[in-house]
């Protein structure tokens, strides 16, 4: 099988409340990624109170926050200096993930190229140093608009293509949840009037200019067909790359009565739901009564097609004022009435002090986003340096005042052989991002070696410096298949330590990549009873003709005398026929299957017995 339909055998998994999924989103901004620190506690914090999905600043006043060969090839530079020597999408993946948080790269300036900021005098950005003739134009000929920003030809092939390529960027190179397009509109109706996008409309209009009238209905619809195309050949491309990635936006609706993300910026988000160009939007409205956000959610349903893809976004602190705890309850009260399925509020800085609120009265336990399965991000595994048993330390090692993951960490020197073996409870079978908690010091080594092994046994090494400040936290060795159950996956040894040198020792973590093992299949038997292992005598189950049309067959060994069943799942993870449950003999066995009834498309078939399970996929065409 190739990797990326690796199959992931699991039970399912019961919402943790006993109520239906809701997603509970919010936004980290610039101010929330200063350091590894400050990120990570923002992380731990919502994972803490309840949240389940942060949209991670990724796109900002002009460059990206990750180190970008997209925006290295047309600018010369890879990432905001800002964040010069981090990856802020990196960071914000492994200290979300490794507590259940659905992590969206979120590109919240858009179609904002340039920012005068972060530039000299007279500066545009980047971007538009490189391009110039990319600046987006006023009816008078002014650029900049009423933020101090200066935005891109929304309808140039040359921006499109570029904002494109940094979404597939990510996609492609990291395990993120979603993206997040933001500020895919205009600035203002006053956009539109440079040469491109005239030149552009003449074409299309029988050699007529865009009217001078900047709301006229024709040329507000225009404009928003233009974004609208845009936004379906971004999420075509997202998805050919990753079809998992969650596509959402975050347009505004500031009216009970009106489109007013349409008719004040030519944003037809309700256009993007119908044309399915995003799985679904976090509309924001920043009203500070819940009556009003009432009447905007009425609104909504007016319009939308299907409201389970609208999550309703409200502010805590609209134009300053901050509302009342009673009020929160109420926004997320007269959401849940409405049915719609969860909130986004905006944003983490203002919730710090109503975090302990809404964990007591309004997200009182753990929930799942709607649009992912309840056990997306659950296979994460931690062994800190302080457990012995999962830690096992040969030589001499000291205790250190730097701390680590969760208390002190330790450290050697090259006086004698000393090494750390790491074993994991691994719980699936699957692509496994492995981390190590770099602890670092200006007397660290800059080499340290760390060993990560696979299902094959082999060690594939790394080189970690351990005295580089911005490597400090978690960092990311590499990604590797891993099978289920207890095995060593991480060695560190002092191997090559120089004198004068110290090694440091911490906590240890892998994390399911669901880039790279994406399909799961959720098996609903003994309920709550936890992850089945896989075991050690094998079934040998496999499949044949595969894909199958009328009939296929599976053949399996049974290793042990016991009750056996097999079942047929859908890839959603529905139970569709129970194949066989009787006592079986160990030997070899052989079943026919037909596809009566069954539509096109994959399914797995699980044989299990005393508590273990194998699995294979088949394919259905007809």
């Amino acid at each position: 099988m190739s990797r990326m339909f690796s199959i992931l055998a699991i039970l399912f998994v019961l919402s943790i409340t006993g109520n239906s999924q809701e997603f509970r989103g919010t936004w980290l901004a610039r101010n929330n990624l200063t350091s590894k620190d400050v990120l990570a506690k923002a992380m731990d914090s919502l994972a803490a109170n309840n949240f389940n999905t942060v949209f991670v600043n990724v796109w900002s006043r002009g460059y990206p926050l990750w180190k970008s060969d997209v925006f290295f090839r047309e600018t010369g530079v890879f990432i905001d200096p800002s964040f010069q020597g981090r990856d802020v999408l990196a960071e914000a993946i492994a200290e979300g993930h490794k507590r259940g948080l659905h992590v969206e790269a979120w590109f919240e300036y858009g179609f904002v190229g340039g920012w005068t900021g972060n530039q000299p005098p007279g500066g545009k950005g980047p971007i538009f140093n490189a391009h110039p003739d990319w600046v987006a134009k006023k009816n008078d000929g002014g650029e900049i608009d009423n933020s101090n920003f200066y935005w891109m030809i929304h309808t140039k092939p040359e921006v499109q293509n570029f904002l494109t390529a940094m979404c597939t960027e990510i996609a492609r190179n990291y395990d993120v949840d979603g993206i997040e397009l933001d500020r895919i509109r205009y600035s203002s109706l006053q956009y539109g009037y440079d040469s491109y996008t005239d030149s552009l409309y003449k074409a299309q209009n029988s050699g007529n200019p865009p009217p001078t009238n900047i709301a006229d209905t024709s040329w507000i619809r225009w404009r928003a067909n233009n974004l609208n195309q845009f936004m379906v050949r971004v999420k075509d491309s997202i998805k050919t790359i990753n079809s998992h990635i969650n596509i959402s936006n975050a347009p505004s609706l500031y009216s009970a009565g009106s489109y007013t993300s349409y008719v004040n910026f030519c944003q037809d988000w309700v256009g993007w739901l119908r044309d399915g160009s995003v799985d679904n939007v976090q509309v924001q409205s920043y009203v500070g009564s819940s009556f009003s956000f009432s009447g905007i959610l009425d609104y909504i349903l007016q319009m939308v097609p299907d409201k389970n893809d609208i999550y309703p976004a409200f502010a805590i602190s609209p134009n300053g004022n901050t509302i009342t705890n009673q009020e929160i309850s109420n926004f997320v009260n007269v959401t849940r009435t409405k049915g719609f399925k969860g909130n986004a509020i905006w944003y983490f800085s203002d919730l710090g002090a109503v975090f302990p609120y809404i964990k007591k009265n309004i997200y009182t336990s753990p929930n799942y986003p709607p649009h992912s399965s309840a056990n997306w991000r659950e296979f994460y595994k931690i062994v800190e340096i302080s457990d012995q048993a999962n830690a096992v330390r040969s030589g001499t090692w000291t205790q250190s005042t730097v701390f680590g993951h969760n208390g002190p960490s330790f450290y050697t020197d090259n006086s004698a052989p000393a090494s750390v073996e790491y074993f994991l409870d691994v719980p699936v079978d699957g692509y496994y991002e492995v981390y190590a908690f770099n602890v670092t010091a200006v007397n660290r080594t800059d080499s340290a070696k760390y060993s990560v092994y696979d299902t094959s046994g082999t060690g594939v090494n790394y080189l970690v410096n351990q005295n580089d400040v911005n490597l400090r936290r978690w960092y990311k060795l590499g990604d590797h298949f891993l099978k289920a159950g207890r095995r060593k996956v991480v060695r560190l040894d002092n191997t090559g330590l120089s004198t004068g040198e110290l090694l440091s020792a911490d906590a240890v973590m892998v994390i399911l990549n669901r880039r790279l093992s994406p399909v799961v299949m959720s098996v609903p038997e003994n309920e709550g009873s936890g992850l089945k292992k896989k075991s050690i005598k094998s079934f040998n189950i496999k499949s044949y003709p595969n894909p199958f049309n009328g009939e296929f067959k599976v053949s399996y060994d049974i290793p042990t005398e016991g009750q056996t069943e097999i079942k047929v799942f859908s890839s959603s993870g529905e139970l569709v026929r129970v194949l066989d449950r009787s006592e079986k003999n160990p030997g070899f066995y052989e079943t026919s299957i037909s596809a009566a009834g069954l539509a096109s498309g994959v399914y797995f078939v699980t044989i299990g017995q005393a508590g273990y399970y194998e699995v294979v996929k088949v394919i259905l065409n007809k």
